[in-house]
């Protein structure tokens, strides 16, 4: 089968990689379609730890293969997969951190999203796959397992109604943001320099979005001069950290969405006196995939104009040029 492959700094080719197998309880896919993630775009910048690899994990496919006992899936139903399954029974599962637990971050999809086919495992058959309605497109399916990590993110942040909230960085995580955040009752104020970016922000429901001046300056008028509740920064890494430090109230939280940079730029003291919180999310649970698959198939979240581009899997490279450039939105990639 033909597979977009990583064979580390950077470079990433089409070629023919082995169709999996599958055993008891998996699924096989026909790939229909996959996400270009930010973190995939992080993984391509750098050494591939097992090259070659295959990556991807936004994935929608077609059932083409059941292995022995699996019920409730047929051959020809279009599905979503998420690729990481937590065991559900060890000290991190119980303590509300499902993402570090062990098992967690072992489970995988075989290979990738970007190859024709894609092994869905027994486990993530069980509580990461889920079949799409026929009236939810492909495109919009693709969102569930990003949509579940921000949903985990905006738990984590504690976010309640009458906050106010600031996402900074308005790309499509950004915009998602932007629409979980309104559900829960906050005011919310995009920062993005991109202008096109900050006006698809206002639409999806932002009360204020633009580039950093103006979104500090909305940020204190919303909350009467108190500053953000939360900022949650979804693009800049690290160097963000003193200025969103400055739009935060006291007490307030700064969320870390994305990776970025060796260290945080800000003396403790200024933690310590002004009590501010600074937390992080990496992925999601499949409590957080059940709650985001039953929003996009009930359309409570849009998702139809985030995605800009669109690229076949010989293609895959040019798709991470344009989101490194910041040109695409998002990039979907098709076989």
């Amino acid at each position: 089968m033909k597979a977009a492959v990583f064979h580390g700094a950077g470079r990433l080719t089409a070629e023919e990689w082995p169709r999996p197998s599958i055993g008891d309880g998996d699924l096989l896919l026909r790939l229909r379609g996959c996400g270009l993630c930010g973190s995939d775009i992080v993984k391509l910048a750098g050494p591939a730890p097992t090259a070659p690899t295959v990556l991807g994990h936004e994935v929608v496919g077609e059932v083409v293969q059941l292995g022995a006992g699996v019920t409730g899936f047929a051959i020809g139903d279009r599905v979503v997969a998420a690729h990481h399954v937590p065991c559900g029974d060890c000290h991190f599962c119980r303590r509300g951190s499902p993402s570090m637990c062990r098992t967690f971050k072992t489970s995988n999809l075989d290979p990738g999203g970007f190859a024709e086919y894609v092994r869905v495992p027994a486990p993530n058959v069980l509580h990461a796959c889920f079949r799409v309605p026929r009236h939810v497109r492909d495109e919009d399916a693709s969102f569930v397992e990003p949509l579940a990590c921000c949903l985990r993110a905006t738990k984590r942040a504690r976010v309640e109604a009458g906050d106010t909230a600031v996402v900074v960085g308005l790309g499509s995580i950004g915009c998602l943001f932007v629409q979980l955040l309104k559900r829960l009752g906050a005011a919310v104020v995009g920062c993005d320099p991109i202008a096109e970016r900050a006006d698809l922000a206002k639409r999806l429901g932002a009360d204020a979005a633009g580039a950093a001046a103006l979104a500090s300056t909305m940020a204190r008028e919303l909350s009467e001069g108190r500053g953000a509740d939360q900022v949650i920064v979804t693009g800049g890494g690290a160097d963000v950290l003193p200025w969103a430090a400055e739009v935060v109230r006291d007490g307030g939280a700064i969320h870390f969405f994305a990776g970025g940079g060796d260290a945080l730029p800000l003396r403790l003291d200024t933690l310590y006196h002004r009590e501010l919180t600074v937390t992080a999310t990496y992925s999601s649970s499949p409590a957080d995939l059940q709650e985001a698959f039953r929003l996009i198939v009930a359309g409570e979240v849009a998702v139809e104009r985030l995605i800009t581009h669109r690229v076949s899997l010989g293609r895959l490279a040019h798709g991470v040029e344009l989101m490194r450039r910041r040109e695409a939105l998002k990039v979907y990639v098709t076989p």
